[in-house]
């Protein structure tokens, strides 16, 4: 039996009386939000003053009702899943525990201290600003710049201590769920699955961690195929059991097959009565890294069930500073979208949390291998007898928690700090340095071994990292790489072309959100829609940040005189850095294998690397993604500009036969010369399929900036992949009005918009005014009078729009 503990809690400051009403998950800041009693601090500069509220302590209290029943059983557990993060817990007047960890699962035995009736439970929270500051006058640790100095000494979420996209809010809180447990007989703790795939079957074994309270147990293990047909019953033998599954159905990446999940199901009898159970879903697959040496080095590759597959994706952060307001609904959202622009792979970064196990079952469904750091990121971190303790408690928790899933795809220790200690010039400090190798390459791993035995889970010390020691963490020949001497260290956008990455799991540019986001968070009466005012900068959290904004506009675009504008060139450059760099990377396909831009979502309204905004609003890059991650991509060479080499990369399982065409046109859309040509790709390979000669044609003084290059690939009729490719950059080209027209039409589930132009019109990005949805396409060129066509689907769209009001409210940019 369980008593869910969500509602009936009130907070309070220690050392005053009034009271909030709150409900868990719960925090400072969501309590004090929800009872109007702050403002929302990620409206214009009002951070400021929120930070000095977690100066002081909290307390969480609530009754709650135990009925007689629940009493008289064997055992009864209170379990908080998530404690932020310094607190002590006391259960009618008697103290319960010390709580240090943001990240762990705390778990106490009440049996003896229950009433029948009513009880009180409270928590009370202490400061993290304060710890944090004591710590660090005891013992400064190197960590991030732009955060609170002595994070690195507390297990919390680093980003809530501000980082170079996050304001400072380092709340507290009952952030995840807090259950009352009661048991007779027995309960199951937790059940481990690995496999052993050979010929057509798959010899599944179990293992359940079980706790006898009472009497005779005995458990049973339950299998239902995908189809829902129980195919085994099997008793455990001192917690274990061996499953032969003949002919699995193979849970396989997006992309590459279907995602069948087979439900486990351990029951624990006592007295021949079910006194407990746990339920797991599996995929029967294998998925490891492959580390084939070859004649670039050594290769960094997913590998699922016996198939190399590009990795393409992006990294995730927490979907809110305020973790206790994040949803599932929310991040179902978020996940679903990336699905849209074809991912396959996510990267979870290590200076947030472990994601709530909603966000695995997400991906499970639908075939996203999830990359997973421990939460580590840019700090040095001692291994004092408690630390230690602790952190090995957490990475249990959750190594336990995550393990059956079968979108996780690797485990990682942390985010750059293996190459932070080799690089960055970091202060000396024999101790932290020891004790890093201690922490991430002895005792994580172990703990892996211990608790994932799966040989197939793959753990890497860091990222990047080319295996670990200090060793040439940011090579190109071996390992994941991160990239940013363009952006950080204003290298020119061609600079990604230089490098042949194995796997490039972090690069990126940073643009504006759109306007309706600003709005959200700035007031334009005010004179804030300015890249240079006091709250603009506030919403700008990396260092130079919007100097590099200004810095790279003026390289590809004309200056932008309006702020709507700036919105829009931010996004525009933003969308093709990325692009440029996914393309170079995918026609280096089997020496690359694996693209995580950063980043995919925010956790506050800022300007950021995010392709989709805060609010949920996609950003030109996703749009972008959704072509540069097509399963079948063409591409183009363009290193040498009057010969152009076409390449063709097929992540496919089949073989890529069809048609390219591609065509010269003028600024005006006329088309001065076209080709096609029957042209193959083999099922995951890239290969140049087709070089133009144009020198003729770019030979004059301005054919360059008044000429451009329109392909695609089309198989049976239907189109792939098309873009189209300019020989100057865009502020050197010469635009005309391109005088864009719209067409709507009305289905029973959707618009259509048909647009046509006079002349060339590129990157043309299409809004709604006030309300928001997705397009089926967007930020894509018009080649004169050729047709473009879109939908959006009703259910896409954030509020019941007619077909007059949709063209009413319609906004058309381009370049």
């Amino acid at each position: 039996m369980n008593i869910l503990l969500t509602n009936n809690w009130t907070m309070k400051k220690i050392g005053d009386s009034t009271e909030y009403q709150s409900s868990v998950p719960c925090s400072v800041y969501k309590t004090l939000i929800e009872n109007n009693v702050i403002p929302d601090p990620y409206y214009r500069e009002n951070e400021y003053i929120s930070t000095q509220i977690c100066d002081d302590d909290y307390s969480f209290s609530t009754s709650f009702f135990v009925p007689k029943e629940f009493l008289h059983t064997d055992r009864i557990y209170l379990t908080f899943e998530g404690i932020d993060t310094i607190s002590d817990i006391s259960l009618n007047g008697s103290f319960l525990g010390h709580t240090d960890n943001m990240h762990r699962i705390w778990e106490y035995d009440v049996t003896a201290l229950l009433n029948e009736g009513e009880n009180e439970l409270e928590v009370n929270i202490k400061s993290p600003n304060r710890y944090v500051a004591q710590m660090d006058k005891k013992r400064h640790l190197w960590g991030v710049d732009t955060t609170m100095a002595g994070y690195t000494h507390l297990r919390k979420a680093h980003c809530m201590f501000g980082w170079d996209w996050g304001p400072m809010l380092p709340d507290m809180g009952i952030w995840r769920p807090c259950t009352l447990s009661s048991y007779s007989g027995g309960r199951i703790k937790n059940v481990y699955y690995s496999q052993e795939h050979s010929e057509n079957k798959v010899l599944l074994s179990c293992e359940a961690d079980i706790e006898v309270f009472s009497g005779n147990c005995e458990a049973v293990l339950e299998i239902t195929d995908p189809q829902g047909k129980i195919i085994c019953t099997q008793p455990l033998t001192d917690g274990k059991c061996q499953v032969t599954i003949k002919s699995p159905q193979l849970w396989w990446v997006n992309g590459l097959g279907e995602q069948p999940l087979y439900n486990c199901t351990v029951k624990l009898l006592s007295n021949g009565e079910v006194c407990d159970k746990k339920a797991d879903r599996i995929g029967l697959r294998t998925l490891t890294i492959s580390r084939d040496k070859d004649e670039w080095g050594e290769e960094f590759c997913f590998i699922n069930n016996g198939v190399k597959f590009f990795a393409m994706g992006g990294n995730y952060i927490p979907e809110d500073q305020i973790v206790s307001r994040c949803t599932e609904e929310k991040t179902r959202r978020l996940l679903d979208n990336c699905k849209k622009a074809n991912f396959n792979f996510i990267r979870v970064w290590g200076g947030g949390y472990y994601p709530d196990s909603y966000f695995y079952d997400w991906c499970d469904e639908n075939g996203i291998i999830v990359w997973q750091d421990f939460m580590f990121a840019c700090s040095a971190y001692l291994l004092t007898d408690d630390f230690r303790s602790t952190v090995e408690e957490e990475v249990k928790d959750n190594i336990i928690r995550l393990r059956n899933h079968p979108s996780l795809g690797l485990w990682c220790g942390n985010n750059e700090i293996e190459s932070a200690w080799e690089y960055w010039g970091l202060p000396e400090d024999k101790q932290a340095q020891a004790d890093y190798l201690v922490l991430f390459e002895d005792i994580i791993p172990k703990l892996l071994k211990q608790y994932d035995k799966n040989e197939n889970t793959f753990y890497w010390p860091s990222s990047p990292s080319s295996g670990g020691g200090f060793k040439d963490a940011s090579s190109n020949h071996a390992g994941d790489m991160h990239y940013w001497d363009v952006w950080h260290n204003f290298k020119p956008i061609e600079a990604f072309k230089e490098f042949y990455y194995r796997f490039c799991s972090e690069y990126g540019f940073e643009s504006l959100p759109n306007i309706k986001t600003c709005r959200q968070f700035a007031d334009e009466s005010k004179g804030d829609f300015d890249l240079c005012s006091p709250v603009m900068e506030a919403h700008q959290k990396c260092v130079q940040g919007n100097e590099k904004v200004m810095y790279y506009l003026a390289q590809m675009v004309r200056y932008p005189y309006d702020f709507r504008r700036l919105i829009y060139s931010s996004q525009l450059v933003q969308s093709d850095c990325i692009r440029s760099n996914v393309e170079h990377m995918r026609r280096a396909r089997g020496r690359c294998m694996g693209s995580a831009y950063w980043q995919i979502n925010d956790s506050n309204p800022v300007i950021s690397w995010s392709s989709i905004d805060y609010y949920g609003r996609w950003k030109g890059l996703h749009y972008c993604a959704k072509r540069f991650y097509a399963p079948c991509l063409l591409s183009v060479d363009d290193k040498n500009m009057t010969k152009p080499v076409f390449n063709i990369s097929n992540e496919r399982p089949k073989p890529f036969d069809g048609i390219l065409n591609w065509t010269l046109r003028s600024n005006k859309a006329e088309i001065l010369e076209s080709g096609s040509a029957e042209v193959h790709a083999d099922a995951f390979s890239a290969k140049d399929v087709l070089t133009i000669d144009l020198s003729q044609q770019l030979a004059g003084r301005y054919d360059k900036r008044e000429k451009y290059l329109e392909y695609s690939i089309s198989e049976n009729g239907e189109i792939l992949s098309a873009g189209s490719t300019l020989f100057v950059r865009p502020k050197e080209f010469h635009f005309l009005v391109p005088e864009i027209k719209t067409e709507i039409t009305e289905q029973e589930d959707r618009f259509e918009i048909v647009l046509t132009a006079k002349y060339y019109a590129k990157s043309v990005c299409l809004d709604l005014k006030k309300d928001d949805c997705i397009f089926s396409d967007n930020w894509f060129d018009i080649h004169g009078e050729k047709p473009v066509k879109i939908y959006v689907l009703k259910k896409d769209i954030s509020a019941p729009l007619t077909k007059s009001e949709l063209s009413e409210q319609l906004e058309i940019m381009y370049n």
